[in-house]
């Protein structure tokens, strides 16, 4: 009887035992990202105006620091190629120690080269052996196609929803200040399984401008255009006149490039319907509008036909250059950089990328020419909104984190004023500085408050390396265009020569009142049979576009073909085009709600 007493009260024990290991393990379970269905209800219960409990977990509250009480380690991705001795020294890394101090998080990275990166972590994912979470990149970065596949599919991705409610603090400011934003990154089951960097690029909003030699309308005393035939009547004085003084007939009134945007025929359509002129090898024009209330295919209208008739008319007479149709950026480049000057105008997003910016000379010759009005009143700066900026997304916690709460407040930590400088730049007083006057005023007249300290090309060695142990570039930054702004100094007569950024904004203000009131966004969520649908057919539509353009201009097809080349399109699938994409915006427009 004693034997079995005994039994009967060592097996209570043990159940005891494994019945309270069992429920400690499912209270972690719910509370990590191994158990993708966990109950959130504490989350989304969670006061907004971050006043999470100090107790819940290993995690402070929102805006509070450290993010962790007690030191953790995080694996993450981070694109970049390092050498074998800075991967030894990473650790060292003045970034990495200044997130360490601050947060408690001790950061290990697993690089990803920018070439096989992407391709790397895809097949890390089939194969389950993936680190905590991605910070990523250009090259790296989730695409909306992948966010549907690793994230709603498969459930790699961890949805952030509760987590950015019950821990976002910067992140919800930049939601307060761009609530469209929220709406633009939700998948279409409602989560959200990735952060963008949230750039706005100011200058890149104007995309492309017209860089125009300015020097030669003066030396020919003429006006700065404000039609299409002033811009005319400039260009054949550009021409004919010798502008450049050399007694020879080398001008060329107007080119621009094949790549990076720079093509000309699209920026000058803008006289007469607005065309969304940027362009990327894996983000064509989609030559989508919002126009009258709607989605609008633009390059089958008549006004479409008619800018192909006026920029006809000006390749016809030299005053659009040949090359602008095949040449590549580094061609343009060098054609705007000859010895004496001989381009009348170009197409390009900065300057730089035509005219040696360096070169104060020729730097103080050109500046970018508002848009000429259109026979019909029509004049529009080609726009870049912040939405098309957004193209991927740069951060996303995995399901094998154990802190998902950590993970996240670091992104979010990532977002703010703070980071932005050490991220972009470095460590302060080593990569950059305040300005030595508390009153400075940036570009826009807000406080400056971060001056870039550049080393000269002479400086020793231990310098440079001093800087380059101290900055770490990560891919996730919260850089809205009025904290750029933060950076570049306000506008003299020496900055717009010699700072880039300050010159570029500068430039850029002189074309915003041309910006149209609304456009359209180039990335949309869609589901994954619809999105290689879409592809499909906006590639074919738009290379379609792109050719016959060029054609029409340069009489390798005659305008009289005008109604077959329209009939052409709609056996592309034209309709089902639109259709696809408004149906996308559509939800879009929900998700606002």
């Amino acid at each position: 009887m004693k034997r079995l007493m005994v039994l009967l009260l060592v097996m209570t024990l043990l159940f005891t035992i494994f019945a309270a290991g069992c429920s400690k393990s499912t209270n972690t379970d719910a509370s990590n990202a191994n158990d993708k269905s966990s109950d959130t209800n504490d989350s989304s219960d969670a006061d907004n105006n971050q006043t999470a409990d100090a107790d819940d977990g290993p995690v402070t509250p929102a805006g509070q620091f450290p993010i962790v009480k007690e030191p953790i380690t995080l694996r993450v991705y981070r694109e970049g190629t390092l050498t074998d001795d800075q991967l030894e020294s990473i650790s060292d890394n003045g970034v990495v120690k200044h997130i360490f101090e601050k947060t408690n998080i001790q950061l290990e990275f697993v690089h990803l080269n920018a070439a096989e990166g992407k391709q790397k972590m895809i097949l890390d994912f089939a194969a389950g052996e993936y680190p905590d979470a991605g910070f990523l990149d250009w090259n790296t970065m989730l695409t909306r196609s992948d966010i549907i596949q690793y994230g709603t599919k498969e459930q790699i991705l961890l949805p952030l929803n509760d987590l950015i409610d019950k821990y976002g603090f910067e992140i919800k400011t930049i939601f307060e200040l761009r609530p469209q934003h929220r709406a633009f990154i939700t998948a279409p089951d409602g989560e959200i399984y990735g952060i963008p960097r949230f750039t706005e690029c100011y200058h890149c909003m104007s995309y492309p401008k017209l860089w125009f030699n300015y020097d030669w309308l003066e030396k020919l005393g003429l006006e700065e255009p404000q039609t299409t035939e002033e811009l005319y009547e400039v260009l054949k004085a550009f021409k004919t006149q010798d502008p450049n003084g050399n007694g020879k007939a080398d001008e060329i009134p107007l080119t621009g490039s094949i790549e990076w945007s720079c093509a000309l025929e699209y920026y000058l359509m803008n006289s007469f319907i607005y065309t969304d002129a940027a362009f990327s090898s894996t983000n064509p024009r989609p030559f989508l509008s919002w126009i009258d209330g709607e989605v609008t295919f633009v390059a089958d209208k008549p006004e479409y036909k008619e800018g192909l008739e006026w920029m006809k008319k000006l390749y016809d007479e030299g005053l659009i250059d040949p090359a602008n149709f095949t040449q590549n950026a580094e061609a343009l480049s060098q054609q705007c950089r000859s010895e004496v000057p001989t381009v009348g105008g170009y197409t390009s997003d900065h300057i730089g990328m035509g005219i040696d910016f360096n070169n104060t000379e020729i730097n103080a010759m050109y500046h970018a020419l508002p848009p000429v009005e259109g026979p019909n009143g029509v004049r529009y700066q080609p726009y870049q909104d912040p939405l098309s900026q957004l193209p991927g997304f740069n951060f996303a916690i995995f399901d094998t984190c154990e802190y998902p709460e950590a993970a996240f407040r670091l992104a979010d930590y990532f977002l703010g004023e703070e980071m932005l400088f050490i991220l972009h730049y470095g460590i302060e007083g080593i990569n950059w500085e305040r300005p030595s006057d508390p009153d400075a005023k940036n570009i826009s007249g807000g406080p400056l408050k971060c001056v870039p300290i550049n080393l000269p090309e002479d400086a020793p060695e231990e310098k440079v390396e001093e800087q380059s142990n101290n900055s770490l570039w990560m891919g996730l930054l919260g850089d809205l265009v009025e904290r750029r702004d933060m950076w570049s100094p306000a506008a003299t007569d020496e900055t717009l020569l010699t700072n880039y950024e300050t010159r570029l904004h500068w430039e850029t203000q002189k074309t915003e009142k041309y910006w149209p009131e609304m456009t359209l966004p180039r990335n949309l969520f869609m589901d994954l049979e619809i999105s290689d649908e879409f592809a499909e057919l906006k590639t074919n539509i738009t290379n379609h576009v792109q050719k016959n353009t060029s054609m029409f201009i340069t009489g390798a097809r005659d305008l009289s073909e005008w109604d077959d080349y329209v009939k052409e399109l709609q056996q592309f699938g034209l309709e089902r085009y639109i259709e696809i994409y408004r149906d996308a915006y559509n939800q879009f427009q929900e998700h606002m709600k």
